[in-house]
């Protein structure tokens, strides 16, 4: 009798270490889906902003023309417009110093960062980014990308 109980209990354990394994794998797919998801909507945030930060430019004909002569030729501004052309310069490059730390720490799917990585050189590519980088505001920046546009810079020059 003690031998059938032992061969049971065997059983039993053999069951639970199978069923052990199944509720992992299980869990492992609903992790899975819930990064997908996670994903789809941080992505979907990053479109939102994107689109804000274009329509915010585009309802100022002042902002619109400091932002982008602030980019293209900052010597061309005077110095208020020199300094409001910073902050709204500033506001862009946070948004594409997000999306690089978004994609260094792979929370941005390969897709999405090549879709968007024209975008995040041309603003490193930029005068005005270069007056970002000589400036002691460039602190306020996460070292990575500052260092990512430094090396970017140099070997476009």
């Amino acid at each position: 009798m003690k031998e059938i109980l032992q061969e049971y209990a065997l059983i039993a354990e053999i069951i639970s270490a199978i069923a052990i394994v199944i509720s992992l794998v299980f869990i492992g797919f609903q992790i899975k889906d819930n990064t997908k998801a996670t994903q789809a909507s941080m992505f979907q945030e990053i479109a939102a902003l994107d689109i804000q930060i274009l329509l915010s430019m585009a309802n100022s004909q002042e902002s619109a023309k400091i932002i982008t002569s602030f980019r293209e030729s900052p010597e061309t501004l005077s110095e208020v417009e020199l300094n409001q052309g910073f902050y709204l310069f500033a506001a862009e490059i946070r948004h594409v110093e997000n999306l690089f730390l978004q994609h260094e720490n792979k929370m941005l799917p390969e897709k999405g960062w090549e879709a968007r990585k024209a975008l995040v050189e041309g603003i490193i590519q930029s005068p005005g980014f270069g007056v970002v980088l000589k400036s002691p505001n460039r602190k306020y920046f996460n070292g990575s990308f500052i260092k990512f546009g430094e090396t970017l810079r140099a070997e476009s020059e």
